[in-house]
């Protein structure tokens, strides 16, 4: 791992890099603030790593950095968003803030959004929903690649990660509640992540090239590639499945099925509910009431060798607390950025 490194500078690197690329300066912003939050919080997987990667979108013309979320369709507690392959970053926070507005006035909201480039961390947008009291469930789905994750009793991948989103307030200045996670084992970047360090899969998450169990990420990169699989076998790919149809339909956007163009770019779209429980619930028995089941779930007695009970969140908010205003990131990381600022003509990362 390498020093830390304050969290200004490394905003302030990520937005030089896109800025120098043609994206205009808060849009530029919008995108360098969420990578750095999500390695603040502990998903490198989704952070400055992933940097070059949307560099070589923007060169090649599979990402536009200057385009912005259009409303399409407004139907009062219902927003209809194209990203027109705009940075997802921003794309995201525009939606989830145009429909934080209207769940303010109407109780709820639902917000589609189709043809993103890649969104990013989903529970960041949990994070911004539960900090303007209100609760988040969203569905995503990834269209425009070819699909990495095998379908319950599958040898061949027909789906991709498809993330799913719960989030809201938590009572008494706990952190947020805020479920972010693949309907895969793991997630893509993070098995990117492992084969570049050269770490073992977790058993059960990856079939080979012929549909047989194996620990080594590589196996999805070879030709013809293995795939990943979905967690919790076929109830995983069962969520898998409702995240596909609601993102994909609902959105307009299109699901993976193979009439629609792939390329070396994905696609998110996202169908996203917003509800703000003070228009019209009573808010003072539901504090009392998720008070007294949090204490009462982490009462539980820790399994032996295991922390203390947390619930989804706590993590995030624990990894935020420890970085501090500053960032750790691998070397590996720090190796690829300095490439990338090289070519660029900026000072790297840790300089």
């Amino acid at each position: 791992m390498t020093d830390a490194i304050p969290l200004t500078q490394a905003v302030h690197f990520a937005r030089t890099v896109l800025t120098l690329r043609g994206v205009p300066d808060d849009i530029a912003l919008d995108v360098a603030e969420h990578l750095v939050e999500s390695d603040r919080v502990g998903y490198a997987s989704h952070g400055l790593s992933i940097l070059p990667h949307y560099v070589a979108m923007l060169d090649g013309g599979h990402a536009d950095g200057a385009a912005r979320p259009e409303c399409f369709a407004d139907q009062g507690v219902m927003l209809c968003y194209d990203a027109h392959l705009g940075l997802g970053q921003h794309g995201g926070k525009v939606v989830i803030d145009a429909g934080l507005a209207r769940a303010h006035e109407h109780g709820q909201c639902i917000v589609t959004l189709k043809q993103s480039h890649h969104l990013g961390r989903m529970g960041h947008y949990g994070e911004r929903v539960a900090a303007a009291g209100c609760i988040l469930l969203a569905f995503t789905n990834v269209i425009g690649r070819p699909p990495m994750v095998a379908p319950f009793n599958g040898s061949e991948a027909r789906l991709t990660t498809n993330p799913l989103c719960f989030a809201g307030p938590m009572p008494n200045g706990r952190p947020p509640f805020v479920m972010d996670m693949a309907t895969s084992t793991i997630a893509m970047n993070k098995a990117r992540v492992l084969a570049a360090t050269g770490q073992p899969a977790p058993p059960g998450a990856l079939i080979d090239a012929a549909g047989h169990p194996t620990n080594d990420p590589a196996a999805l990169f070879t030709d013809p590639p293995g795939a990943l699989l979905p967690f919790g076998g076929h109830k995983g790919y069962a969520l898998g499945l409702a995240a596909e149809l609601l993102a994909g339909v609902l959105s307009g956007g299109g699901t993976i099925q193979p009439a629609h163009k792939r390329s070396a770019a994905a696609k998110n779209n996202m169908f996203a509910l917003i509800i703000d429980p003070r228009v019209s619930l009573d808010t003072t028995w539901q504090t009392a009431e998720v008070e007294a089941f949090t204490t009462y779930l982490k009462s539980a007695r820790a399994q032996p060798g295991a922390d203390a009970v947390q619930y989804p969140g706590e993590y995030e908010a624990a990894n935020r607390a420890r970085q501090g205003d500053s960032l750790v990131l691998a070397v590996s990381s720090i190796a690829a950025l300095n490439a990338l600022a090289a070519s660029l003509g900026i000072a790297p990362i840790d300089g």
